[in-house]
């Protein structure tokens, strides 16, 4: 079979797509590490498990783009196949596995999701319903059961409140808009771009404003302005303003925050009393620091979400809220993923899309594309 490898730290163009051995057959179950592999054996070992899989598509993440990098706060010993998010078929599983040959699943580990073929154990494979594609299922583990964490687990989100998701167009963001929908929050997408805003609303936002501030609420292509600006051209206030001409000033209930950098202060500047700001990660490049009065003062809270970090030492919340994904799902009220497929090959050429902040929603490849040129995009 064929596998994507990192064999250095030294980006996106330096992943291999190379021929591997397919894992064992009769893979007993192993406990994926909870803390970096400290050797290439434990690296190995952490892809054994007790149930072997034929890939469809697999997730590709802003986490993947750090870790071809060297950025990512796990760093697992080289060479190693990234991703941690995918959706196939079961080829085989031990007894008592609790799956059967033939049928669809998805998977959530730490790594090892961007080849044809994975062994798991089975706390780690979830089952996928008829009628949700592969590409669908390879996007929800990662992205939409940190968001389900995130909003149920950290904040305890209450239908009528509403949300502010930062970076909302990308994986992560997408994710959130979708469950802010349907956990009956009213929710408002801040986006890079018009295509990227006009994404979000498309994707259920109540509400969308560009992140510099030009463009206000509205449908796609309205037109209509809503931060206050003087002209086209000309800055105006920002999102913050905007998001006040929407709701009114302090009047969220909950930001969610994959970007960071230098919108920290104005999202606290946003909250209600009580409202709290959920820190997913530092899109954004800087790690931005919170003066504790403004805390204090409005009686707000910063929360840490590292899902990946919880997930890895209480498995059995994955199960207990991908039952909680289908449930939204099964009644209608949250709609599957939207993805950018790219062929399975083409690892380069995917990670290059979120580096240059061009997708839209969550990346995946794709078997049932083209299979490309076998170099990783090249």
């Amino acid at each position: 079979m064929f596998a994507h490898k990192i064999a250095a730290f030294t980006g996106p163009e330096d992943v291999e797509w190379t021929e591997v051995a397919e894992p064992a057959e009769s893979a007993e179950p192993t406990e994926l590490p909870a803390k970096p592999a400290e050797s290439a054996e434990s690296a190995e070992s952490a892809a054994g498990g007790g149930v072997v899989i034929d890939v469809a598509a697999a997730g590709v993440s802003f986490a993947d783009l750090l870790q071809t990098r060297g950025a990512y706060q796990m760093r697992v010993a080289l060479p190693y196949t990234p991703g941690m998010d995918a959706a196939g078929v079961v080829r085989s599983c031990a007894p008592g596995a609790g799956f059967r040959p033939g049928q669809r699943v998805a998977v959530l580990v730490p790594y090892g999701c961007w080849q044809e073929v994975i062994s798991v154990p089975a706390e780690r494979v979830l089952p996928l319903p008829d009628g949700m594609s592969f590409e669908a299922g390879a996007a929800a583990p990662l992205n939409y059961l940190t968001g389900l964490f995130a909003l149920v687990r950290r904040a305890r989100a209450q239908a009528g409140e509403t949300l502010l998701v930062h970076g909302a167009a990308g994986g992560v963001g997408t994710a959130a808009v979708q469950l802010g929908k349907a956990l009956g929050l009213r929710t408002i997408a801040v986006a890079g771009d018009e295509a990227k805003r006009e994404f979000a609303l498309r994707c259920g936002a109540d509400h969308a404003v560009l992140s510099h501030g030009r463009q206000g609420d509205g449908q796609p292509g309205d037109g209509r302005q809503g931060d206050g600006q003087l002209g086209d051209g000309q800055l105006g206030d920002g999102w913050l303003a905007a998001v006040r001409d929407l709701v009114g000033e302090r009047a969220v209930d909950i930001v969610l925050d994959p970007v960071g950098s230098d919108r920290m202060t104005d999202s606290l500047r946003s909250l209600a009393p009580e409202g709290r700001l959920l820190v997913l990660g530092f899109a954004g490049g800087e790690i931005p620091v919170v003066k504790v009065n403004r805390l204090l003062l409005g009686n707000t809270g910063v929360l840490g979400v590292a899902s990946r970090e919880f997930f890895e030492r209480h498995p059995a919340l994955v199960t207990e809220l991908w039952g909680q994904l289908l449930a939204l799902r099964q009644t209608g009220a949250l709609a599957d993923p939207p993805v950018e497929a790219y062929p399975f090959a083409d690892a380069r050429g995917a990670l290059r899309a979120i580096s240059e902040r061009r997708a839209l929603g969550k990346v995946v490849l794709s078997r049932s594309g083209p299979a490309g040129s076998g170099r990783g995009g090249e």
